[in-house]
């Protein structure tokens, strides 16, 4: 049957004169409004054919004729055949204009179909919104963005002014946020977003200087920006003010580190990380010295007082003076680093120097204290009577406030492993406290004697210079004991390892990572130090590799630095 202004007719033979028959209904015209169609019931009660483009392209990716007003608007991105499958997978039952659009614009773009992924692909790359454009599509685009977000404009820049100080004003002054919550939600993701955070980072720097909020920063307390991370003049405004409150004795370790915590889950930490860790440790220096009465009643009481206390005024100004040498911006220190020199010499060093000395020219070796000459019958001498095998790590120059730290590192390994445990205590050295005498102190000895002519100091006048002379003496007092570097124990594959220590009653490790850049290059001393604690954790694993299990860490001597020059009078 051919409509041509016959629609009662036609609707007539159909449902009373041949309800039984089947028929095909041509209309050599566009169907008209539904208000219009006198045959409406039965286009929704069959099933509607049409060869137009549209009509094709929708029976093709499973929708009815209700899409087909909607989807003509995009006929360019019809044009393909790619896109036109890739749609076809993706359609669902529930399929209405909103959801159609973020499928569209997804596959024009790459991404997944919501309108957050859209953005973000947007956002990373100005192309694709010309993509969008081409294709029709950008009154859908902002049309979720209103939906999701309460915007109300058309442009991608302003979208961005808005999203941004949407989310830079929540902490600050809400009545100042155009956008709902969501809008803050989505900054906060892309942020976090591993793939995408880079072009979050570019975009608040362009902002940023577009919009001048330096200068707007600026007038506002910087108590209040403390949880404000969406642009890095942020960071930059706080540095700023704990730099100065720091050097104007305003600030005390506790709201320092309160402050920092924040800081450390924002998006612009890792950039200011090491003048964030280098402000909390100066502030941790200036309390120590403000809140500690460096006295000591006696020898014995001095070192308690040190080993319980007193050493992490020397991690506080080393660990300062580790992250101040790799700050991002050294210049914003420079006020700061002559305070912490004159804090850490004239109020700890000299103090306690002055304080100790009186005690240290009566000391004797009967004094209670620990001494490291008595070492081997101390230490190790136990283990072997009980005939259990053990290893000696000795790094040279590793002092106490070092092995504080090597021990809680320790420790976190038995986190990790559950394999190790580990203790501290200390031990007075030998005067004079130089390599030679500390390294024959800690072997088993009757006698010690220094040479006349130079440095070398002799075990029962036998020369304990080198590790082969020490491997020598070790096995004078038992045969099974050894020496050996700690490079070379470190290249030993774990079955060629356990066959060389397999008879050993006690194996000396000798460590020299922090002397031997002392020596070398003396300011990278503290990098030294970190550089040893990875070496003592292998050499540690290492052992453990060669099914050891009791082992011993200590050291020769200690060490004294300061970034300052020591005077003569020093």
């Amino acid at each position: 049957l051919v409509i041509d202004n016959n629609e009662f007719g036609i609707k007539r033979q159909l449902l009373n004169l041949q309800p039984s028959n089947k028929f095909l209904i041509y209309s050599p015209g566009h169907a008209p409004v539904n208000e219009d169609n006198w045959l409406l019931d039965l286009n929704i009660a069959n099933y509607m054919f049409s060869a137009d483009k549209t009509s094709l392209i929708l029976q093709n990716i499973g929708l009815d004729v209700g899409f087909k007003e909607f989807i003509s608007k995009f006929d360019g991105f019809f044009n393909s055949p790619t896109r036109i499958e890739a749609l076809r997978a993706m359609i669902s039952e529930n399929e209405n204009n909103e959801s159609l659009a973020l499928k569209i614009m997804a596959i024009s773009i790459g991404g997944d179909d919501n309108i957050e992924s859209i953005m973000l692909r947007v956002f990373e790359n100005e192309k694709r919104f010309e993509t969008l454009s081409k294709y029709s599509l950008t009154d859908e685009f902002f049309k979720a963005i209103k939906i999701k977000y309460a915007y109300s404009g058309d442009s991608v820049k302003d979208l961005l002014y808005k999203l941004f100080q949407n989310h830079f004003y929540y902490n600050l002054d809400k009545s100042k946020s155009e956008l709902n919550s969501e809008a803050r939600l989505f900054v906060k993701s892309w942020m976090d977003s591993s793939r995408y955070k880079e072009s979050f980072a570019l975009i608040s720097k362009e902002i940023s200087a577009e919009l001048n909020i330096k200068n707007i920063i600026t007038d506002i307390d910087a108590s209040k920006i403390v949880n404000c991370d969406t642009y890095e003049k942020c960071d930059q405004a706080i540095v700023s003010h704990l730099l100065s409150q720091l050097n104007n004795s305003s600030i005390n370790s506790t709201q320092m580190s309160k402050i920092i915590s924040v800081r450390e889950h924002t998006f612009w930490f890792e950039n200011y990380k090491n003048i964030y860790k280098a402000l909390l440790s100066a502030s941790l220096l200036f309390d120590f010295v403000k809140e500690t009465k460096l006295t000591m009643s006696s020898f014995e009481n001095g070192v308690k007082e040190y080993s319980k206390h007193w050493y992490k005024a020397d991690r506080h100004y080393r660990d300062y003076s580790t992250h101040s040498s790799k700050a991002e911006h050294l210049e914003l220190l420079k006020e700061l680093n002559a305070k912490m020199e004159d804090v850490y010499l004239n109020s700890f060093l000299r103090e306690v120097n002055d304080n100790w000395q009186s005690f240290a020219d009566a000391y004797t070796n009967t004094a209670s204290v620990p001494h490291q000459q008595n070492f081997y019958n101390a230490k190790v001498k136990p283990y072997l009577q009980k005939k259990n095998k053990v290893f000696v790590i000795i790094s040279d120059a590793l002092r106490y406030e070092c092995g504080v730290e090597l021990t809680s590192l320790i420790l976190a390994e038995n986190k990790k492993k559950d394999r190790f445990s580990a203790t501290i205590s200390g031990m007075v050295s030998s005067l004079p406290s130089y390599t030679q005498l500390g390294m024959a102190s800690l072997l088993p000895h009757k006698k010690l004697s220094i040479g006349d002519k130079n440095d070398i100091v002799f075990i029962d006048d036998k020369s304990s210079s080198g590790t082969a002379n020490r491997d020598k003496i070790l096995k004078s007092y038992d045969e099974n004991a050894m020496a050996i570097g700690y490079e070379d124990f470190l290249k030993y594959k774990r079955d060629e390892g356990r066959e060389l220590v397999r008879n050993a009653s006690v194996v000396y490790i000798y460590h020299d990572e922090i002397d031997k850049m002392g020596e070398k290059n003396e300011i990278k001393t503290f990098d030294a130090v970190d550089s040893a604690f990875e070496s003592i954790i292998k050499i540690i694993k290492q052992i453990s590799n060669f099914n050891g299990s009791n082992m011993l860490i200590t050291s020769d001597h200690g060490f004294l630095y300061t970034n300052q020059a020591t005077q003569d009078s020093e």
